[in-house]
């Protein structure tokens, strides 16, 4: 399977995984060259940066073979959006779901909302996906193909903007991502023990930015 992200970060998540779309946070002209390939769309929580109400509505309105997956907690997001039930695929943790030539499993991420990743099996390819959540604990994926983790931030450089701001006076909005969010090091951490073939980085934050990438070019 071929993961590729169309964008992320703080200002819109979307992701291909073949013909699966993880996430859709970004206006609709910037993902409907997709839609032609594109089956599902796999949604993990409403924040504005994952699920874009607009372009929601315009995948519903234009795409009628498109069906969305996602936890019972976005249920009532997308009827408000527009989508009817025939289009929507409600997933519980614990499952496995037949999609077309898919298999998928939603995992619990950590947020500070409802959140969830995906296991996604083809033809013998195991991928995980998750981001937004602040620990992997009770995670496994040994021998997975290829993962694609949030890597947010670096913690150890983390902690050192916070206490500056905090010594200026001033605000740092790292201390909520130390809550809601993965550090790399979680995440090198969790590949070693599972021996995950290939890592994708998402959504890496701005602050720590040069540093998330050192520590993944060492490991």
């Amino acid at each position: 399977m071929i993961f590729k992200t169309i964008e992320t970060g703080s200002g819109g998540n979307c992701f291909l995984l073949d013909t699966l779309m993880i996430d859709c946070g970004l206006p609709y002209s910037k993902t409907k060259s997709y839609f032609e390939e594109v089956e599902f769309v796999l949604l993990t929580h409403h924040h504005g940066d994952h699920l874009k109400d607009d372009t929601i509505r315009k995948i519903f309105v234009n795409h009628e073979n498109i069906k969305f997956v996602c936890g019972e907690w976005l249920r009532d997001k997308l009827h408000k959006i527009g989508v009817v039930d025939s289009h929507i695929i409600v997933v519980e943790f614990g499952k496995v779901y037949q999609l077309g030539e898919y298999k998928i499993s939603p995992v619990m991420a950590y947020h500070d909302v409802e959140n969830c990743g995906y296991r996604i099996m083809k033809d013998g390819w195991k991928h995980l996906h998750i981001t937004d959540t602040f620990t992997l604990d009770g995670i496994e994926a040994f021998g997975y193909q290829s993962a694609s983790i949030e890597c947010n931030h670096h913690y150890e450089t983390a902690l050192e903007l916070i206490e500056k701001a905090k010594e200026d006076g001033e605000f740092s909005h790292l201390k909520g991502a130390l809550n809601s969010h993965l550090a790399v090091n979680k995440t090198i951490e969790f590949c070693k023990e599972n021996g995950i073939g290939k890592l994708y980085p998402v959504h890496i934050g701005n602050s720590t930015k040069k540093q998330v990438i050192q520590a993944l070019k060492e490991w």
